[in-house]
């Protein structure tokens, strides 16, 4: 985590509290969805190795940006495994609270 968030507060959140404050879904089907599947198959035929999750998989993850002030800045949430906000997205939020 020093490596990665140097700069910044990251929750944890063990018992989703906040996951569930902030409204994210769960759901089976989309977490191991044909798409989501394809998606795993061509990451290990490319060489990536499996990395087995701890804990509920059904988890539909999420994004946020909350500024210094308590602000949310960003509020993403996925509807599949691999729905993320772009990386340039993420910066561009970034960039603007640091103004």
């Amino acid at each position: 985590m020093k490596e990665t968030c140097n700069a910044f507060d990251v929750l944890l959140d063990p018992d989703r509290a906040v996951y569930r404050a902030y409204q994210l879904e769960e759901s089976r089907w989309r977490s191991w969805s044909p798409k989501t599947l394809w998606t795993y198959a061509r990451l290990l035929l490319s060489g990536r190795k499996w990395l087995p999750k701890e804990g509920d998989t059904s988890q539909m993850g999420g994004d946020f940006i909350i500024d210094s002030k308590g602000m949310v800045r960003l509020a993403y949430r996925s509807k599949e495994p691999a729905d993320r906000p772009s990386v340039n997205k993420l910066l561009e939020i970034l960039k603007q609270l640091k103004r």
